[in-house]
């Protein structure tokens, strides 16, 4: 069976085959910018017409399924994060960096997909000439990926991330400042909340 999976969470198209499809198949999702996730075995690409009118000629009345993010949260994560949370690291010797990364999928109970996002910022305070206080609104909306990233090699399918729960006592407060490590001088911290304060500095 040939199987069209609408993947409205992620915007993406997902085909999977039973058997090797004919070469004039693979052809036409090559050229169309479908690519092979080796793992899952499922062809798949971001949405636009032009690929939706493809996969459903491909599949042509086969069965079609629509993932949603309802059907999403129903996976368990063991530290309450779900898709859509949005983790913040800081980091810097000379200067001071935030970035910014958005868990995209759940895997299994302790790990995540991530990719580095651009939340908005609502408000800017100077310090000095070469430093301010930022306030980032946090939501649980998806949000395009950023389009370069020092940490995250995949911004598309996003890098997989162990959480970890962090360095307090109580069982509830270990959860809510849960991190994962993006490199081997930096983590990156849950948000929780609707703002995220940071404090920035760069040099010219």
């Amino acid at each position: 069976m040939t199987t069209l999976t609408v993947n409205k969470e992620l915007n993406g198209i997902e085909i999977r085959f039973d058997c090797k499809p004919i070469s004039s198949t693979l052809e036409s999702l090559k050229k169309s910018g479908f690519r092979w996730h080796r793992q899952k075995k499922f062809w798949y690409a971001k949405q636009t017409p032009e690929r939706i009118e493809l996969a459903q000629s491909i599949t042509d009345g086969k069965e079609i399924k629509t993932v949603t993010t309802k059907e999403k949260a129903e996976k368990k994560n063991v530290f309450g994060v779900k898709v859509g949370d949005i983790f913040s690291a800081s980091w810097g010797y000379e200067q001071t960096n935030n970035d910014f990364f958005q868990v995209i999928a759940l895997v299994g109970e302790k790990s995540v997909r991530v990719r580095e996002v651009n939340p908005p910022i609502v408000r800017r305070d100077p310090v000095s000439g070469m430093a301010e206080d930022r306030v980032y609104k946090i939501t649980g909306e998806i949000l395009p990926p950023s389009p370069h990233s020092v940490f995250i090699k995949d911004q598309e399918k996003g890098d997989l991330k162990r959480i970890k729960p962090g360095y307090f006592q109580d069982e509830e407060e270990a959860k809510n400042n849960c991190y994962f490590d993006i490199s081997s001088y930096a983590s990156a911290y849950k948000c929780n909340g609707e703002i995220k304060k940071v404090y920035e500095s760069w040099y010219y």
